[in-house]
């Protein structure tokens, strides 16, 4: 649960953490502004994108040094089959705070005998 589907792009820190009754996962992302992110469920998956453009359309400066990087990024975590309905989430200073409801699905579980 949880998993990575790539874990190639280091840009989005995260800590994951339980309560009872639902996942909580935050997520650094310094820098962006709430209508630059967002979240897609699809069979399972959470997808997070977070998009910044370069701002500096001229390219006239003369740049000594440049670390901060521009483009798409994207991160994928395995949630299981929940109810997508019950996803929360809220940007405030800098961290993606997304709350997942457990689901219900092992509420049948049953143990097989092996013969």
């Amino acid at each position: 649960m949880f998993e990575d589907i790539l874990d190639n792009d280091t840009y989005m820190k995260c800590d994951i953490y339980e309560e009872d009754d639902k996942y909580h996962i935050e997520i650094d992302l310094p820098g962006f502004k709430r209508e630059h992110l967002n979240m897609e469920f699809n069979h399972g998956y959470l997808t997070v994108l977070a998009s910044k453009k370069n701002e500096d359309t001229t390219n006239n400066k003369n740049y000594i040094k440049r670390e901060r990087t521009y483009g798409v990024y994207k991160r994928d975590f395995y949630v299981g089959n929940v109810d997508y309905s019950k996803i929360n989430a809220k940007y405030k200073d800098g961290v993606l705070i997304i709350d997942v409801m457990k689901s219900d699905d092992n509420k049948d579980k049953k143990t097989i005998e092996i013969k």
